[in-house]
């Protein structure tokens, strides 16, 4: 594959396209805030940083021209500046939050690039198969882990009895940045770590859908209920 697009260009142009039509429509409806809240969520999850400063600079505009005075909306505006001064709210957490805010900087050979670097060639690895991959124990598997996911850079999923980490296009992003991925390496498509192993032979049916006389049915017969034997009208006993 080659390298990632280009980050921000078409959510930018959404993101003006949405703020304009907030501006001039009667009543800025739930399709909008929806449209708005997705567009976000996006971003955020891609580190598409001039996505989401167009998102915060329309949003703050939006509200200095038309929700400063507070006494002369009414109810449904009100409503709307609420909404509104949420998304702002959300989007300078989620500016803040991006791997640049947070000053992540990993060392190469330290146990945590080294985490990214494998959850992001084979998603779905273990805290034990990491441990085994890193050569320390599942304690200090469990304490970068901790602190990548508040980096947002990797997440945390349920297999089982077992955690399964992947990375977000956020770890992604800055690990290709951080040169800790070669120039154009995306991560395997996710994938269970250790899959389970192909049933045996003995255990398919042929093509014609018959087993093997040595084979054992996966559903036991059920035994016939013995019949009642039918007594004939007006029999009467000796």
């Amino acid at each position: 594959m080659g390298q990632m697009p280009q980050l921000g260009h078409d959510r930018r142009t959404e993101v003006r396209r949405l703020i304009d039509s907030m501006e001039h429509a009667k009543s800025i409806g739930d399709g909008h805030f929806s449209a708005l809240g997705m567009l976000i969520t996006d971003a955020s999850l891609c580190a598409d940083e001039p996505a989401l400063v167009e998102v915060q600079d329309g949003l703050q505009w939006l509200h200095r021209t038309h929700y400063l005075d507070t006494p002369a909306l009414d109810g449904d505006q009100r409503e709307q500046r609420g909404r509104i001064l949420g998304l702002i709210d959300t989007v300078h957490w989620a500016l803040r939050r991006l791997p640049s805010g947070l000053q992540l900087s990993l060392h190469p050979d330290g146990h945590a690039a080294r985490f990214l670097i494998a959850v992001a060639r084979r998603q779905g690895l273990s805290n034990q198969q990491l441990a085994a991959e890193l050569g320390t124990d599942d304690t200090e598997i469990s304490r970068v882990g901790r602190k990548l996911l508040s980096a947002g850079v990797v997440w945390r999923r349920k297999e089982w009895r077992h955690n399964a980490w992947d990375i977000t296009p956020r770890g992604l992003l800055y690990a290709q940045t951080a040169g800790l991925l070669k120039e154009g390496e995306v991560p395997a498509p996710t994938r269970p770590a250790d899959p389970l192993p192909e049933p045996s032979s003995r255990a398919r049916p042929d093509a014609a859908g018959r087993r093997g006389p040595d084979e054992v049915s996966e559903r036991p017969e059920r035994p016939e209920p013995p019949r009642r034997r039918h007594e004939g009208p007006g029999r009467a006993e000796g």
